[in-house]
């Protein structure tokens, strides 16, 4: 017996046909649009809706939204040379509790070999205590 994808059930149903459509050309808005805003607002932001050629942005405050209607034009822009036709966008604020949390991504960050030295002969000078054994791991990960 071969496995049936899920989308040949959803293309079945009454109700689920419509969604496959819509679906793909939410993804497809997310994927054009990740490439075009930066980090920080990305990140700040979720795309809602795109129903007759509006694009619906949820901000999560004023500031970030203020910032997705100064990028309108390239939204639109961005969206039609990939197939999309968009005419606008229209940008919701909604409040930080009912916003989703977005972790930020995890930066690695390394010491210079003179930091790391200067970090030894700390941890070397140190009674022992809690500093001491936190001061020789972050010196033991530098290395």
């Amino acid at each position: 017996m071969q496995a049936k994808r899920i989308g040949d059930y959803l293309d079945r149903g009454e109700d689920t046909s419509r969604l496959v459509p819509q679906a793909a050309s939410l993804l497809a808005v997310r994927q054009h649009l990740s490439g075009l805003l930066p980090d920080n607002l990305r990140r700040s932001c979720v795309i809602a809706n795109y129903k007759q050629g509006v694009v619906v942005i949820v901000a999560g405050n004023n500031a970030v939204a203020a910032k997705l209607r100064y990028y309108e034009p390239s939204i639109i822009e961005t969206l039609g040379q990939c197939g999309l036709k968009a005419t606008g966008i229209r940008v919701d604020v909604q409040g930080a509790r009912s916003f989703p949390l977005q972790v930020p991504e995890k930066k690695a960050l390394s010491l210079s070999p003179a930091a790391a030295d200067a970090l030894a002969r700390l941890g070397r000078r140190l009674p022992e205590s809690r500093l001491k054994q936190a001061v020789g791991a972050l010196v033991k990960k530098s290395r």
